[in-house]
């Protein structure tokens, strides 16, 4: 029953909140976001009408603060990803547990803990084919001995291009034949990416563009109604 109210109670909200901003009544369309915000305090249609005002209306501030604080929501809910999956490796689940790590740094490939994940998943390789790449039956090996491809690649999407060099690198030593290791080492070097702007400014970009066109979206969904 709660969950036919919401899905009603959004149908209007979003309908309302269309007609507000086509009208340009950005206030009332705030005061629309943050009465529903009240009611359902992480509502996706509601922040994004009402970061849609704010952009208008220029309060780029309160735009920055509202982000952070959406970005301290999916943090929280994300680590349900890190839990699920130590629970997984524990019981020897590893392709679900590499799912559910591959899934929180696709969330926030920035966050601290990635680096921590990212150790994880390399563990969760070596766990899942023992006699992969390892050249040492020694079981106190120090962990970074021990580099996967995967582990480059997520590298690659934190943005953190040396410690992608240096796992390419060790795997290029273990295994001269690793043509795709070599590939992606020759690309990463070439590749003009090296120089972009630092991942944090591009972050609030990729949110601030995904909050608009998810509002086209919502607009479109609410006209068909």
């Amino acid at each position: 029953m709660e969950n036919t109210n919401f899905d009603d109670n959004r149908v209007d909200f979003i309908r309302e909140a269309s007609v507000l901003l086509e009208s340009n009544n950005l206030i009332e369309a705030i005061n629309l976001a943050a009465e529903r915000l009240r009611n359902y305090p992480v509502d996706v249609d509601a922040i994004g009408v009402y970061c849609e005002a704010l952009i208008r209306l220029g309060r780029l501030e309160e735009i920055r603060n509202l982000l952070n604080e959406v970005a301290e929501i999916i943090s929280g809910y994300n680590m349900i990803y890190e839990r699920a999956g130590d629970v997984c490796r524990d019981y020897g689940f590893y392709q679900e547990a590499a799912a559910c790590y591959e899934k929180f740094i696709s969330l926030r490939p920035d966050a601290e803990r990635s680096r921590d994940i990212i150790s994880k998943m390399s563990f969760l390789e070596q766990e899942d084919r023992p006699a992969a790449g390892i050249h040492s039956t020694d079981q106190h090996a120090p962990e970074q001995d021990f580099y996967t491809l995967t582990m480059a690649q997520l590298y690659i999407k934190q943005g953190h291009v040396q410690d992608a060099e240096k796992v390419l690198e060790t795997i290029i030593k273990n295994e001269p034949d690793n043509a795709q290791a070599m590939a992606m080492l020759e690309n990463l070097k070439e590749s003009q990416w090296v120089q972009s702007p630092s991942f944090k400014n591009d972050h609030v970009i990729q949110i601030l563009s995904s909050w608009l066109k998810n509002i086209e979206r919502l607009k479109c969904n609410a006209a068909e109604q």
